[in-house]
């Protein structure tokens, strides 16, 4: 088998080993994160070079939007790293669907949408007797092989992204088992690998966004499928269609509008969004039961957004209790989401409950792509060597140098994914280093300093075509038209 070693000791080619790595990245650095991140960058780049040239001659002819786009522009090869800039699809395209399918439950006009973006073929799937979007997403999930994840829904329009299962384990796998449990400079232990970590999740144990999907693969990679190692502050999944009747009666209150573009049947669900809001403080209290006495020494897997984790930590200490995981446990408890604004000492209140003194894991990554970025000890986010970063004057969307310290636009090429084109622009601004880290990595790092344009630009983000506009504009026309 082709792996790493193969290529260093020169008895793989670049392109043998090209092959090998997009087939598996975990399987190729041996499930190893000191060798992920310590590949030579100029080997590492010739390794991508052809990996994206592959990938392009993999997928441009089963995926249609990306064969209407290349088509349109002439482009029939990707040579090199920056051949694949007009090919980028960007982040709001997988939202482009016409919003009264979603309004109306035209599921199997989403479906042939769908369809437009991934290699899978969907054709013979029947959508047409989906009467909910959680239906849909389930029905996708069971008869074939993706297990797309839809946003929340908090500008009132939901995306979708048609990941698929191999793109779950090398997200939670290779992103978070990998990354999370191995100390860089060693090589991973047994228990780093293999052994059942207890994942405390804040939250349903399932659903189809990716804070409600990740924890049935958590369950899967971290509790290694023991029930009894899976402590969700839920008992049910996260139910898709309600969560996006509250997107939509937000996004209403904040127009001054009555009308929410939802199903009636749907908005006569109303009274399930307070009854759930009603549930969660038994829920919480019970968690953090859980937290505090069943899990005293044991090694755990915990992450959570700041808001919520204070508010138990909150509650937590006003009854006198603490955690007491064991040393070695991973926590991760960061600032999310929009609108809250958080108490100074937030940070403090939490670690006191949690009882936990050391940093908190922190990483980058989106719904659209694998790759995860996780800060190193010198607090930058390290790429692994599937991400191919690249970074986008704003203005003009045009390709700024590889090199050196550049702020701008993210796009990064997603090497391992396999349920879409992996080439995508994003909506964040970040300042990306291409110059060595003083951690010893040797993978191109992010600052965790991370914004938003659309909140820059007052809730809009305006992207810069980086296709000629016709070929962008046909492309589009094409994924919308039914």
């Amino acid at each position: 088998m082709v792996a790493i070693g193969s290529l260093l000791d020169g008895s793989a080619t670049v392109k043998e080993s090209a092959g090998a790595f997009i087939a598996d990245p975990l399987a190729f650095f041996d499930m190893s994160l000191t060798k992920m991140q310590s590949l030579p960058r100029d080997l590492l780049e010739e390794l991508q070079t052809e990996a994206v040239s592959m990938r392009f001659e993999q997928q441009k002819e089963r995926i249609p939007t990306l064969s209407k786009l290349a088509d349109r522009q002439g482009i029939t090869h990707v040579g090199e790293i920056n051949d694949a800039l007009p090919l980028l699809f960007e982040h709001t395209i997988y939202k482009s669907y016409p919003t009264y399918l979603l309004e109306k439950g035209q599921f199997d006009k989403l479906t042939t949408w769908l369809n437009r973006l991934t290699p899978h073929d969907l054709s013979g799937v029947d959508s047409s007797g989906c009467d909910s979007i959680h239906s849909w997403l389930d029905l996708l999930c069971a008869e074939t092989v993706l297990d797309p994840v839809s946003s929340s829904g908090t500008t009132g329009t939901m995306s979708f992204t048609p990941r698929d299962k191999s793109d779950w384990r090398t997200f939670i796998l290779g992103g978070f088992r990998i990354q999370l449990l191995q100390k860089f400079g060693e090589p991973p232990t047994e228990a780093d690998l293999y052994e059942k970590l207890h994942v405390c999740w804040p939250s349903y144990p399932d659903g189809h966004t990716p804070f409600f999907r990740a924890p049935h693969y958590f369950h899967e990679y971290f509790a290694r499928g023991s029930d009894d190692h899976f402590h969700p502050m839920f008992d049910t999944p996260g139910d898709t269609d309600v969560m996006f009747l509250a997107a939509r009666l937000r996004a209403a209150q904040a127009r001054g509008d009555s009308r929410v573009g939802v199903p009636q049947s749907l908005l006569d669900r109303r009274s399930e969004i307070a009854a759930l809001e009603s549930e969660r403080p038994a829920r919480a209290a019970a968690w953090t039961e859980t937290l505090v006495s069943k899990l005293s020494g044991e090694r755990v897997f915990l992450m959570a957004p700041a808001q919520l984790m204070y508010d138990v930590a909150t509650a937590g200490l006003a009854e006198g209790k603490t955690c007491d995981f064991a040393p070695n446990s991973t926590v991760t408890v960061g600032l999310g989401g929009k609108g809250f604004a958080m108490p100074d000492d937030w940070e403090h209140v939490v670690k006191r409950f949690l009882n936990f003194n050391g940093e908190y894991a922190y990483f980058y990554g989106f719904s659209e792509q694998t790759a995860l970025s996780v800060r190193c000890e010198h607090g930058r986010c390290h790429l692994p060597p599937w991400s191919i970063p690249l970074i986008l004057d704003p203005e003009t969307s045009e390709l700024l140098p590889r090199e050196g310290v550049q702020v701008g636009r993210g796009a990064f090429f997603d090497l391992a994914i396999n349920g879409v084109w992996g080439g995508l622009i994003t909506g964040d601004k970040v300042e990306i280093d291409w110059s060595a880290c003083s951690c010893g990595r040797t993978t191109t790092h992010i600052s965790e300093d991370i914004s938003r344009f659309s909140v820059e630009q007052g809730g809009t983000d305006k992207i810069t075509c980086t296709a000629t506009p016709e070929a962008h504009a046909d492309a589009l026309d094409f994924l919308t038209t039914f």
